[in-house]
């Protein structure tokens, strides 16, 4: 393959020479003959790049019955460390009381007990006590608040659902500048009880973010 191509140079280096003494200069096709860019062996098939699969996130499972919620838990729960706004009210005492409400719904009872820093001696205390009862909605695993208010008449809408071993409460307002608030309370069967997921978005901004872990009572 060298000597061929030293050859063709060889010949178009003559041809200029011959050009510029006053010969004719070569017309005509010039014959590289069979020239092997890839000796030994087939050059690869083109194929198309491998797509990139997004991760599927691991199936909640079939939701459960409501019933499989019924019960009294109790227990506490903290802020997150990197809420720095709210180092003060870190701890929480919890508790819930879910129960069964006519026509499939049910009642759920919580309360929240925030002691803030300051006096170890004489902490200050915070408790906040919420009740709503659900009735079952159009569609399956999904409920919808007795009480519920309208959002822009200063009212909350709440609703529930069920997915996997998670109860998820949210519950919907409008500040009176007009962005939204919504609060969604995840409450997720474990072994011994129920673990607790509680966060606050204000207008797509996170607020607030509190983890807890609850005993279920034997009663």
């Amino acid at each position: 393959m060298r000597a061929k191509l030293a050859a063709i140079l060889t010949a178009c280096v003559i041809g200029v020479a011959a050009s510029g003494a006053g010969a004719q200069p070569m017309t005509g096709p010039i014959d590289l003959g069979k020239i092997q860019l890839n000796p030994g062996g087939q050059s690869p098939p083109l194929t198309s790049p491998p797509l990139v699969q997004r991760q599927a996130s691991r199936p909640a499972g079939p939701p459960l019955d409501i019933r499989a919620f019924y019960g009294s838990f109790a227990g506490n729960g903290f802020v997150d460390a990197n809420e720095a706004d709210y180092f003060a009210m870190t701890q929480r005492d919890l508790d819930v009381r879910i129960e069964p409400a006519a026509d499939g719904g049910f009642t759920m009872a919580w309360t929240t007990v925030v002691r803030e820093g300051g006096d170890p001696k004489a902490p200050k205390v915070q408790r906040k006590a919420t009740s709503l009862t659900f009735a079952a909605g159009p569609r399956p695993g999904v409920y919808r608040a007795l009480d519920n208010g309208d959002p822009l008449g200063g009212g909350v809408m709440s609703w529930a659902s069920i997915a996997g071993k998670t109860l998820t409460v949210r519950q919907l307002s409008v500040l009176p500048d007009g962005r939204y608030d919504i609060q969604v309370y995840a409450r997720t069967l474990s072994g011994t009880g129920m673990d607790l997921v509680y966060t606050r978005v204000v207008d797509g901004e996170a607020r607030r973010r509190v983890r807890g872990k609850l005993v279920k009572n034997a009663n």
